[in-house]
């Protein structure tokens, strides 16, 4: 789960676009949600208004600019949760359920105040809720699995093989 430093932080985050630094300002979660629905372009749509414009230019001017804005995207999507990327954009996506917005709700979450990796944090714990170990186990495993095209992602931790075999110990298998 999420560092408890990346939960806390309130820090802004540094990204790099065509030989340009930027320097995104803390947002609250409810500015993650609108923006990661497009996560490729999630590191311009928390620009500055001015950033925007600048790295617009460049994206428009400067072959592989795409490419750099969508890596930065992933990287502070992680950085600011302390989870990988994919694991935080489905727990955004997550928390936009109905139900699941309204049990944050209901629990007294401010999205306005809250950090993404708080959000994250208390929609990964909501949704474990109540789940035996069996349970939880495969919830953790969906939520891990990389999306296609992204299967390296495995390095930074046990390999498909392993979650298999641990959740085959936990069948009796």
């Amino acid at each position: 789960m999420p560092s408890d430093v990346a939960l806390l932080a309130r820090s802004p985050l540094y990204i790099r676009v065509c030989g340009r630094d930027y320097v995104l300002p803390w947002r609250p979660v409810t500015d993650w949600v609108v923006a990661v629905d497009r996560l490729g372009s999630l590191a311009a749509r928390l620009a500055t208004p001015e950033d925007r414009e600048r790295m617009s230019e460049d994206i428009l001017t400067t072959p592989g600019a795409v490419e750099q804005v969508q890596q930065e995207s992933k990287r502070i999507l992680a950085e600011a949760t302390g989870l990988k990327w994919f694991e935080a954009a489905r727990l955004l996506a997550a928390s936009l359920d109905t139900e699941t917005m309204g049990r944050l709700m209901l629990a007294g979450l401010d999205p306005e105040r809250m950090s993404v990796g708080q959000w994250c944090a208390a929609t990964y714990a909501l949704y474990l809720k109540g789940h035996n170990q069996e349970e939880r186990t495969k919830i953790q495993f969906m939520l891990m699995l990389p999306p296609a095209g992204e299967e390296d992602a495995w390095d930074d931790g046990p390999t498909p093989d392993d979650a298999m075999a641990a959740v085959a110990a936990l069948n009796g298998k």
